[in-house]
């Protein structure tokens, strides 16, 4: 009569050390959704209070109003949402890595940032007619100053500018995810490839006389 073989006592620790690697780079990968969040929910409470600026240069009234913008008493709240996130992320970095970071949190936060900008931009209030301030004074009309075609350019410019700086870490930022998951990938391949049996070639194969 024959038994089966005992289970290796090695199996339940690899079990265990998978499941604790997955939960930590769950961890990880909440964090980053947390960093990239709280910055988009600051850029777009900031886009909401350049608005009221832009109207008063292209439409000549002042209104503490942000539309369907944040109001301004959100950016502080983002901003401490921010700072909790940060601190969340790194530990969270650290756990996913054994004690050591793989990147930091400065091209997520970017990225964030650049979502805000976009839809604060979007949601902007358009000037009322484009390159004059209507009713400056007794309903008269007056063209638009520099400041105004700043204000009017700055929909395109300002997400512009952060979308090329944002471009610009991912592709190269040593700090990117993007180029932490290329560089993984390439080592994994370099590794393989030096695992891999050689094939001998047949005159090496071949017994000598």
């Amino acid at each position: 009569m024959t038994t089966a073989a005992p289970a290796s006592p090695a199996a339940p620790a690899r079990t265990t050390r998978r499941l604790a690697t997955l939960g930590n780079v769950a961890l990880a990968l909440l964090a980053h959704v947390a960093v990239g969040a709280s910055w988009a929910l600051t850029a777009v409470a900031v886009m909401g209070s350049l608005d009221v600026v832009r109207r008063m240069a292209m439409n000549s009234e002042f209104a503490w109003d942000t539309g369907r913008l944040p109001q301004p008493w959100v950016i502080p709240i983002g901003l401490a949402a921010a700072f909790v996130s940060h601190l969340f992320f790194r530990w969270s970095m650290r756990r996913a890595g054994r004690g050591t970071a793989a990147y930091s949190d400065v091209v997520v936060a970017i990225c964030g940032a650049l979502l805000g900008v976009l839809l604060g931009a979007y949601l902007w209030t358009p000037p009322l007619m484009l390159g004059t301030k209507v009713g400056p004074e007794s309903g008269q009309y007056a063209a638009w100053g520099p400041l105004g075609w700043v204000a009017y350019y700055s929909r395109i410019a300002l997400p512009a500018l952060l979308g090329l700086l944002a471009v610009v870490l991912v592709l190269f930022s040593r700090h990117s995810p993007l180029v932490f998951a290329v560089r993984w990938l390439l080592a994994g391949l370099r590794r393989w490839r030096g695992t891999r049996p050689r094939r001998l070639s047949p005159d090496a194969a071949a017994p000598q006389a």
